[in-house]
């Protein structure tokens, strides 16, 4: 069987050499739009790639279908398998790095099992177009046409267009007929009313309280990066994706305590809590260090953000992840409207998604 995968990311590579180890026979063709494959990977967990998490699964996804793929391939068979791979772990709380803590081993190793394997690899090739047609799949690139017996699209979404994934395979997909989404980007920074100028590249840890039409949406601790005209950090990247999942975002406030283990403290303490610029800016504009209102504004822009909230439609899938408009044709990872909160949970989607589709074909 002649299997064709678009996108050589994480749920490709992936994908790739679990259908080769399990099916030897398999013609295996990876076609990626980059000079080389999984260049997306590199930049995953600060460049140390923390690929997969321990903790609980609930409300991490906009999607239950992601928990309940990982349900069927746990964390803990991720770690297994990149052990086996040659992709130690080292455990941080739940968070799990490679031993080297860094992303590059990961690609390092992935990489050298593709070439064990005998999987083909394209690159430096942009797919136009493809064709269903007496049950092949007929795939047009920049350099070269191909035919295979199944397709697989794992493209991504539109976060880091600078490293390939714009969004050009979703557009491919709305123009026969796929129901796709509204998409925005994700673990982004917020860009807010408020103007933080004055702080830029400060850092505090604190309390964010996610507000929505006054009501609280979601509450979590963390270390706050303030920048020119909005407000970063993994807490507040966390809080993008919660936002996502609003129908409304007309009246959607984060309150922030700049000091949430300490009690009723006063102005003149404030420089006891926070570094010297934070504190003068909160006095200057007579600001609660313990109740700091900003409004949300807007997301920054794709090329920052760390992944895409929407994509294909659920609906328009089976349980398997194959398409129900065009048999033979599957899709896994982030070109799927199923994106996760930061501490390896979206890259546990795109494994896990490889995983199935993995198995629907071997079947």
């Amino acid at each position: 069987m002649k299997i064709g995968i678009i996108g050589a990311g994480a749920s490709g590579a992936f994908l790739a050499i679990r259908l080769k180890e399990n099916n030897p026979s398999f013609d295996v063709t990876l076609i990626e739009r980059n000079d080389k494959i999984l260049k997306k990977v590199l930049v995953t967990g600060n460049g140390r790639c923390n690929y997969a998490n321990m903790g609980d699964l609930v409300g991490k996804y906009n999607n239950e279908l992601a928990n309940k793929l990982l349900k069927e391939f746990k964390p803990q068979d991720i770690v297994a398998i990149f052990d086996k791979y040659g992709i130690h772990p080292t455990y941080l709380d739940e968070l799990v790095f490679p031993t080297s803590m860094s992303a590059q081993t990961v690609v390092l190793m992935l990489s050298k099992k593709i070439e064990e394997l005998g999987i083909k690899v394209k690159l430096n090739e942009n797919v136009i177009d493809y064709q269903k047609k007496d049950n092949k799949f007929y795939v047009k690139t920049n350099e070269n046409k191909y035919i295979f017996d199944k397709l697989v699209i794992s493209a991504g979404g539109c976060a880091y267009p600078q490293l390939g994934t714009d969004g050009t395979l979703l557009n491919i997909l709305k123009k026969k007929g796929y129901k796709i989404e509204t998409l925005s980007p994700s673990l982004s920074p917020i860009k807010t009313k408020e103007n933080t100028k004055k702080i830029s590249g400060q850092r505090a840890k604190g309390r964010v309280t996610l507000l929505n039409n006054n009501e609280e949406v979601y509450k979590e601790d963390g270390e706050i990066l303030f920048k020119d005209d909005g407000i970063s950090g993994i807490v507040i990247l966390n809080m993008s994706a919660r936002i996502n999942r609003l129908n409304d975002k007309k009246n959607i406030k984060l309150v922030v305590d700049l000091a949430p283990n300490s009690k009723a403290i006063k102005q003149n303490q404030y420089y006891e809590y926070v570094a010297p610029k934070i504190a003068e800016y909160l006095l200057a504009n007579n600001l609660d260090i313990h109740h700091l209102v900003f409004t949300f504004k807007d997301f920054y822009e794709y090329k920052i953000a760390e992944v895409s909230h929407g994509g294909l439609s659920l609906s328009e899938v089976n349980d398997s992840l194959e398409s129900k408009k065009e048999e033979g044709l599957y899709f896994t990872g982030e070109v799927l409207d199923i994106d996760g909160m930061c501490g390896g949970y979206n890259l546990m989607f795109a494994f896990a998604s490889a995983e199935k589709v993995s198995k629907a074909l071997g079947e």
